[in-house]
């Protein structure tokens, strides 16, 4: 798997949200609507990212990037709900939802074909697991236990 580095990007939302804010109060705002609302959504998006990164850029386990990126589209779905719903009243600009939406989307089919990797994996140790168990795999020496021959020698 190559690295992601989305690291750019998180930053880039973190940096466009400070700069967004509504020009004037309204209900919504009475009711605890803020436009800050979605920094601490963005401020884990940046951690789950740095998490992405430290994985390395070759022989990434599947199995240790899945969660991180099941993680990273959950909350990319909880911050695309933000924007499309605050684009107005937190005067977002288009080309910055559009964006998002794409990496949303990117990201997603990352995780997809990392969690697949993972089951993939995971399926053929419990195959060889089983295999070995058998003594289908490669007879006894692979478990370890060799038996001692029965009768008279």
């Amino acid at each position: 798997m190559k690295r992601i580095t989305f690291s750019i990007i998180a930053a880039g939302f973190v940096a466009g949200f400070a700069a967004i804010g509504p020009q004037s109060a309204s209900p919504v705002q009475a009711q605890g609507m803020s436009c800050n609302d979605i920094n601490p959504m963005l401020e884990q998006r940046s951690s789950l990212v740095e998490r992405v990164n430290a994985l390395g850029s070759e022989d990434v386990d599947p199995r240790q990037a899945c969660p991180i990126f099941r993680e990273l589209v959950a909350n990319g779905e909880e911050v695309k709900e933000f924007v499309e719903d605050n684009q107005a009243w937190c005067q977002i600009p288009q080309s910055f939802v559009d964006g998002f939406i794409q990496d949303h989307e990117q990201v997603s089919s990352v995780r997809d074909q990392a969690c697949q990797a993972a089951a993939q994996i995971n399926r053929m140790e419990n195959e060889a697991r089983q295999q070995q168990e058998q003594g289908q795999f490669g007879g006894p020496g692979l478990t370890g236990r060799f038996p001692i021959p029965q009768g008279a020698l």
